[in-house]
């Protein structure tokens, strides 16, 4: 078994059959839905958001199957998964070998730590290259819009040569606060240099003896924890903080639910929002359980009384789980989009 079949068998063990297995999938192909959004912030998983993209359905059910043929899961009629004691006592056991992407936040850096390995990979060549005069090489990254960046970031810096020493300086010491396990060099092979290209994602992976896809995670690891800091003390890393460019990244809110909260701000009601967008009272619905997950300082008393929502803490605390069912009975006077925004407002954060 793979670094990916544990980094699932955890996933669904924070399910905690709450969830068909789906859930997980979707949320590491970073699907942008308010259902996978959602997913992410109330189990945990937020840092395989966007993890892989490109994961076919075909290699995730055999994924699947696989956990199922070793006995550490078994499956329900509805695609939910349960952890058997091997399950449990095998995935306890790897992760106490194996690093878990601790720095991982795939809902806040997902996009961000693409655009921050395009921009950055070819900054390093282009200073490279720079500094030994050499003009003619093929560039690491096609991508247009980058180079376009790339011409812009430089001519405000100035000289190359000081630009390439700050970013020296601010990129080692980055990577020198990485916890202990994670080796940088999983990220510095990859860039590419003056008459040295760097290492792909398969030949940094033989090199460091894992496989593929814990290759992937550990580098996505490293990516999300540069950008992390970054944020955290821009005055320290100002060259590293203005490749990743943070205003071009606001919350991860999708497109359809950008425009129910505009009009959500406006004070229209529920209702005529769905009429104005011509969509269902349950979709804009989704979409304002999608605003209170993200955007933190968003009031759920918009929706349900102060007094009451304390007692669905209550309960939701004393049932320990985020079933609708279970907790619909206990106060059946209470939509249930009441109940998923109060359950919501509880899971927002890990």
């Amino acid at each position: 078994m793979t670094y990916l079949h544990y980094l699932i068998l955890d996933s669904l063990e924070r399910l905690g059959e709450e969830r068909s297995v789906y859930s997980v999938f979707h949320i590491m192909k970073g699907k942008k839905s308010s259902q996978s959004i959602q997913d992410a912030h109330l189990f945990g998983l937020q840092a395989l958001f966007l993890s892989l993209p490109k994961l076919k359905r075909e290699y995730f059910d055999r994924c699947i199957a696989m956990l199922q043929d070793k006995g550490f899961i078994t499956l329900n009629d509805d695609n939910r998964a349960r952890l058997t004691h091997s399950g449990k006592e095998g995935l306890a056991f790897y992760f106490q070998k194996k690093p878990y992407p601790a720095h991982m936040d795939g809902l806040k850096h997902g996009d961000q730590s693409i655009l921050l390995w395009k921009r950055l990979s070819l900054l390093v060549q282009v200073l490279s290259n720079a500094r030994m005069n050499e003009t003619s090489y093929f560039p690491v990254q096609r991508d247009r819009k980058v180079q376009d960046w790339l011409k812009v970031f430089i001519r405000k810096q100035g000289k190359t040569e000081v630009l390439s020493a700050k970013l020296f300086e601010e990129l080692y010491t980055l990577l020198a606060q990485t916890t202990p396990g994670e080796d940088p060099g999983i990220l510095v092979e990859r860039l590419t240099g003056y008459r040295d290209y760097g290492a792909t994602e398969g030949q940094s992976a033989d090199r460091f003896g894992v496989d593929r896809e814990e290759y992937r995670f550990r580098f996505l690891n490293l990516l999300h924890f540069i950008i992390a800091r970054a944020k955290e003390d821009a005055g320290a890393y100002p060259i590293v903080y203005s490749i990743i460019e943070e205003k071009e990244h606001i919350q991860p809110l999708t497109a359809s639910t950008k425009k129910t909260l505009e009009l959500f701000q406006k004070g229209i009601p529920v209702e005529e929002i769905a009429r104005i967008r011509e969509l269902k009272v349950n979709t804009i619905e989704d979409h304002l359980i999608e605003i209170i997950l993200t955007l933190h300082d968003f009031p759920v008393t918009s929706f349900i009384d102060e007094g009451v929502y304390e007692e669905v803490l209550g309960v939701l605390t004393e049932l320990k789980t985020k079933r609708l069912k279970p907790i619909k009975e206990r106060f059946p006077e209470l939509s249930y989009f009441q109940i998923r925004a109060v359950i919501a407002k509880a899971g927002e954060t890990p």
